[in-house]
């Protein structure tokens, strides 16, 4: 097994290396061709590892500085990017998002942001059909070109899954929908809002969209293996999925601009840890304390698919009553995870480069946690 770990110059090598044989058994465990771990605190980096090959065709090992696909973890950038608009008067979570955008169908006309954010919208998740490669344009990650009227097209006539501002349900497109108001209220395109935002006001020079028609320098190759490959097959029967030969396939080159808002973004783990810890309260806290109520008051209650939500965080406490903000994501090439301890002042983030690996993310969060609350 390859290993490359970078400590934070206030460690001690004892910490370091209980945390460097966590990591090597962790990675032993997961069937995944490479692992990523961070761990930062208000004062900045602490330790970080990569394990594994970032590329199975060239034999290159992983290393701290390459960037994962993020999947749904963008969903808690997007809200913070969301939280700094309402601080500086742009944008109000609760008028209706047709004031921005005036042409939508009546169903959606009275949602508000605040409702999108926090799943309750009813707008619906993705179906068979948005991976169907035989409906008009081809199954949606692998249109090469994506404007803001082919994306409505995509989900905005569709019912509603239910009642908007009631019940909890899950829905990607609804982070979507809420991307296109956050443009308008902006008046820039939303991936120069994330780098304005969020990249640029927190220091996170691998925050980036998953372009593939861009050279982006260190950034993870996905695979799928064969597990994966027979789970997709049987929830997207339509979607052509073809069996693969040995352990791995690449994972296909797909074209997340239909869903940079809640499922599109790369990052490597330092920056995603140094970016969960620059939310803590403290000196160099890049959020205001309102911006941090806004983000980490429950909005919703517990319920059978959702722990509590703030904006667009997961909010509740680990299995030893330690209070987390939290919000993990796949996506096909990758796995990743962001668990925040406001109390410890730490921030856990790790990543695999397969949709499927790790699988359990709070509970190894929660030992990498034991390790450094020290």
């Amino acid at each position: 097994m390859f290993r490359r770990t970078e400590r934070g110059a206030s460690e001690g090598p004892t910490l370091a290396g209980v945390a460097d044989a966590w990591a090597n058994a962790f990675h032993q465990s997961q069937t995944v061709p490479a692992l990523a771990c961070a761990v930062a605190t208000t004062g900045g980096l602490q330790w970080s590892t990569a394990l594994g090959t970032a590329d199975l065709e060239l034999g290159i090992l992983a290393q701290p500085e390459h960037s994962f696909r993020i999947g749904s973890v963008s969903k808690a950038i997007t809200a913070v990017a969301a939280a700094r608009l309402v601080s500086q008067g742009l944008l109000e979570l609760e008028t209706p998002i047709s004031y921005w955008l005036p042409d939508l169908p009546p169903h959606h006309r009275e949602t508000t942001l605040l409702q999108l954010l926090t799943h309750r919208g009813g707008v619906r998740h993705y179906l068979p059909k948005d991976l169907d490669p035989n409906q008009p344009g081809g199954s949606i990650f692998a249109r090469p070109r994506w404007d803001n009227a082919a994306i409505l097209a995509a989900f905005i006539d569709d019912d509603l899954v239910g009642p908007i501002g009631k019940d909890v349900s899950y829905s990607s497109w609804g982070y979507t929908l809420a991307s296109l108001v956050m443009e308008k209220a902006a008046n820039q395109p939303f991936t120069d809002l994330i780098e304005s935002e969020v990249g640029m006001r927190f220091a996170l020079p691998s925050l980036k969209p998953d372009r593939p028609d861009l050279v982006v320098p260190g950034r993870m190759r996905g695979y799928v293996g064969a597990q994966e490959r027979r789970m997709l097959q049987a929830q997207f029967p339509d979607a052509g999925f073809a069996d693969i030969e040995g352990d791995w396939a690449n994972a296909p080159a797909v074209n997340p601009a239909f869903c940079w808002a809640g499922a599109g973004l790369l990052m490597n783990m330092p920056d995603l840890a140094r970016f969960g810890a620059a939310l803590i309260d403290g000196p160099d806290s890049r959020i205001t304390p309102a911006e941090r109520e806004l983000l980490f008051t429950p909005l919703t209650e517990k319920c059978d698919n959702s722990p509590p939500l703030g904006l667009g965080w997961r909010v509740d406490e680990d299995g030893a009553g330690r209070l987390r903000w939290h919000h993990a994501g796949a996506t096909q090439g990758g796995r990743a995870s962001l668990v925040v301890y406001p109390g410890l002042a730490l921030s856990i983030a790790m990543a695999g480069n397969c949709m499927i690996s790790p699988g359990d993310v709070l509970g190894p969060s929660a030992e990498l946690t034991d390790i450094f609350a020290v």
